[in-house]
């Protein structure tokens, strides 16, 4: 009987604690050097609804991707090359802290089951996140900008479900937030809701579930 453990990458994976160096200091720190007039909130707020309209991030090529820039540049009133911005941005990154034990963890899972990224992001991420996890070692990475849709969308979780092919009593998600998390568990997923720090409360479910 062939079973998934799938994880999500922000707030499972990588840190989103507001004490913690996190994405949305990343934003900031990015956007304020090129003089953005907004508030920190405005920032933050108008990023978010970028991202979250996905039909930028259909195709993953370098058309939506300018496209996406170009959004950013105007709404937030700055001036600056996608190149540069993308190398501020991994560099800040960097100083994001991440639950390392969380990633040997799904590593270890490796021939019990097989194990999944599930999670909402853009591009800019791409290198991020695979620095952290290394993509390559997942059978399946399901990120937002390549699916086109984000969590809680149920279209997301359907095209999870024709990739992998697995029964979805078969599934166990991985998630911080309540919102994913009641998608899935509509869906007949098996489900954890917990954030990195709660290794012991992620241990145990996949024990249970395996």
């Amino acid at each position: 009987m062939e079973k998934i453990v799938i994880f999500d990458w922000g707030g499972v994976i990588e840190s989103h604690e507001k004490e913690d160096y996190n994405v949305n200091k990343v934003i900031l720190d990015t956007v304020k050097q090129y003089h953005c007039p907004l508030t920190d909130l405005e920032i933050i707020s108008t990023c978010s609804n970028i991202t979250k309209n996905m039909s930028m991030f259909i195709k993953n090529d370098d058309l939506t991707i300018r496209k996406w820039f170009e959004t950013i540049c105007d709404k937030l009133k700055i001036n600056c090359s996608l190149e540069d911005y993308k190398n501020s941005y991994e560099k800040y990154g960097k100083k994001i802290n991440y639950y390392k034990d969380v990633v040997k963890l799904a590593h270890s899972l490796k021939g019990k089951c097989k194990i999944a990224i599930f999670s909402n992001l853009v591009k800019l991420d791409e290198k991020r996140i695979n620095d952290q996890v290394d993509l390559s070692t997942f059978d399946y990475a399901f990120l937002s900008y390549e699916l086109g849709y984000i969590k809680p969308k149920e279209k997301a979780y359907e095209i999870v479900e024709k990739a992998i092919k697995v029964k979805p009593k078969n599934i166990l998600f991985v998630d911080d937030t309540i919102e994913n998390i009641e998608v899935a568990k509509s869906r007949g997923w098996c489900t954890c809701k917990a954030f990195g720090y709660e290794l012991d409360k992620i241990k145990d479910a996949i024990d249970k579930f395996l």
